[in-house]
């Protein structure tokens, strides 16, 4: 497991970094697949454990279709409600795939309809990305209602948009702290 990781955003130390999911052999995945097929869409999706260079990790594949008026698949982590999103500045994520772009959707309590979410883009490659992603990097989404970080209970790593062979792993999710005179930029 010493495959090389780049990273994206701000510059944040290991030790800042607080583990949610992080993907280990023979150990049960907690993400969930959903696709666009809850709303009549045709859109495939498959989540299963897989090992992406070395590394375990949770892989998503499928296609978007855009047929019926679908066009996603998504793996979904719910984070329990023990973990207080207050209490950081951000996220991180560790992603693999082929390469393209994928939206990390992040659902709050302040939301009422399924298409409401804050979102950003992360461009997924075929090494090992640590996506360090602020709360100011995400936008609202069909909402006007602005983050509450403490009221976060789900995020998504999105396949949508058009469609596209799907080709995306996660290796590791959580939060992070900033040191004190840190900036969150």
């Amino acid at each position: 497991m010493n495959e090389y990781l780049q990273t994206q955003g701000p510059v944040v130390r290991e030790e800042q970094l607080v583990d949610v999911y992080q993907a280990g052999q023979d150990v049960p995945t907690p993400w969930i697949a959903i696709s666009d097929q809850v709303m009549g869409g045709i859109s495939i999706a498959e989540l299963q454990p897989g090992d992406r260079h070395g590394s375990p990790c949770t892989y998503l594949s499928g296609r978007t279709s855009l047929e019926n008026n679908g066009g996603f698949i998504q793996m979904k982590l719910e984070i329990e409600s023990s973990w207080s999103g207050a209490d950081y500045a951000g996220f991180f994520i560790e992603l693999c795939g082929t390469a393209h772009d994928y939206n990390l959707n992040v659902k709050t309590s302040q939301l009422d309809r399924p298409w409401q979410s804050f979102r950003c883009t992360l461009p997924v490659e075929p090494q090992w990305t640590r996506f360090i992603v602020p709360y100011t990097q995400l936008q609202a989404h069909r909402t006007v209602i602005e983050l509450d970080p403490a009221k976060i209970h789900s995020v998504a790593v999105v396949a949508i948009g058009e469609a596209f062979d799907v080709d995306v792993c996660v290796k590791r999710f959580g939060f992070y702290r900033l040191d004190n005179g840190q900036s969150a930029e």
